[in-house]
């Protein structure tokens, strides 16, 4: 089980058994650098916690170790959620942004800004401040989003 690939496929496998201990918690990106540094995002429908990141990652190298993943047992083992400046990559993570201030890129460049009203399985619903005192609320499909940025404000 030393090819990249096999090893990435067991440590998902792993994740995704550890996480049906915790049904508001999914998988959000798996990273396996060559020097067999593995990277663990998870998010959470609700907000994870440090402490149930903690847990998780304590069960990981366990599992990780039993099973002999790569040899003498020699990785690291980073889990974590996404930073805030990552875009969003799941339906799942979009609910809880809701009232929070978006950019969205389309697949055709050009990009949206406006404060994230709804959210549907086929689209989302933004409210685009057009002037001072004008607003205006666009529907974009999920089809057409390349990806979708929280901004975070101060």
């Amino acid at each position: 089980m030393h090819q990249p690939e096999d090893i990435r496929q067991v440590i998902q496998e792993l994740v995704e058994q550890e996480l049906q201990l915790y049904p508001d918690c999914f998988l959000v990106d798996l990273v396996v650098n060559p020097d067999q540094a593995v990277r663990i995002f998870i998010d959470s429908d609700t907000g994870i916690s440090i402490d149930r990141l903690a847990q998780i990652n304590r069960a990981l190298s366990r599992m990780m170790v039993d099973k002999h993943i790569f040899p003498n047992d020699d990785f690291s083992l980073e889990v974590s959620s996404p930073g805030v400046d990552t875009p969003l990559k799941f339906y799942r993570q979009y609910p809880k942004n809701i009232g929070r201030t978006v950019v969205v890129t389309l697949h055709d460049n050009q990009s949206r800004e406006g404060v994230l009203q709804e959210v549907n399985p086929d689209f989302i619903v933004l409210d685009v401040k057009k002037n001072k005192n004008e607003h205006q609320f666009i529907k974009i499909p999920f089809t057409e989003i390349r990806y979708t940025r929280v901004q975070i404000r101060f």
